[in-house]
């Protein structure tokens, strides 16, 4: 099931949470991508993408997570992911990605 995503951004400070609802796939990217290109842009520097409700990561969802990591950590910022389904922790472990930023699991989807 394809969910088209909605997002919302919280932000306090330097901390941005940008919350994900739907999928993370070639279709939806640019336009994360600009929103986090703008809040970074904007001074934050610890961002946090929440994916409570994301079920589909794809190879360009993965390439951006990593590219926002590597913008933050030029800035000496942080990133990090939170709220990821199994599935989603699986993929992750699976590419490593936790080795270079904090992956966190939903209690409630594990």
């Amino acid at each position: 099931m394809s969910l088209e995503p909605t997002q919302k951004i919280t932000r306090n400070g330097n901390l941005a949470v940008y919350l994900i609802e739907g999928d993370l796939t070639a279709s939806t990217a640019p336009d994360i991508r600009n929103e986090l290109k703008k809040v970074i842009a904007e001074g934050a520097r610890d961002v946090v993408v929440d994916l409570t409700n994301t079920y589909i990561v794809d190879s360009t969802g993965i390439g951006l997570l990593v590219a926002t990591h590597n913008s933050l950590l030029r800035l000496d910022g942080k990133f990090s992911v939170t709220n990821v389904s199994k599935d989603l922790m699986d993929l992750f472990k699976a590419f490593r990605l936790e080795k270079h930023f904090s992956v966190s699991a939903n209690p409630k989807r594990v």
